[in-house]
């Protein structure tokens, strides 16, 4: 199933822990895929047609695999709200700018790496509440995660 030009369904709820765990991460209710299709259509397939190529390295995950990884139990990706990106043909860093200077978003995550390239972007996008625009910064210290907000983009 299409999400977008292109973005599958499959794309969004591949999982290797989950298939490393027996975890299910396919059953999405009606609300959730329409938050599904709602991101791929207002960020993803926007920065596939800008930039090229990109992959999702984490989309949806159930609450059983969010569990599993350590997520949030808030998690946006268990709304169907959020993806974790990584630019195939261009540096990460020049995605999480356009997405920052072009795209509405909610929460938009440069995720570990250095000062340079994020590792990976997290970009969140909600249809049912007011997209914050929150721009922030994963790192860890001494072996936690912690968010260093950037700003917003407004």
């Amino acid at each position: 199933m299409n999400l977008s030009r292109n973005l599958t369904l499959g794309e969004v709820t591949r999982s290797a822990t989950a298939d490393r765990l027996g975890i299910k991460n396919d059953n999405i209710s009606p609300a959730q895929l329409e938050s599904i299709k709602t991101v791929a259509t207002n960020v993803f397939q926007p920065i596939r047609d800008k930039l090229g190529a990109i992959r999702v390295s984490s989309g949806f995950r159930s609450l059983e695999l969010n569990k599993a990884i350590g997520g949030a139990v808030s998690s946006q990706h268990s709304k169907g709200e959020a993806l974790d990106l990584q630019g195939i043909h261009f540096e990460n860093n020049v995605m999480f700018t356009f997405i920052k200077n072009n795209l509405e978003f909610d929460q938009l995550i440069w995720e570990f790496g250095d000062d340079i390239n994020p590792d990976w972007v997290h970009v969140s996008y909600t249809k049912s509440d007011t997209n914050r625009m929150q721009v922030l910064k994963s790192v860890r210290i001494n072996g936690r995660v912690i968010y260093e907000k950037l700003g917003n983009k407004n």
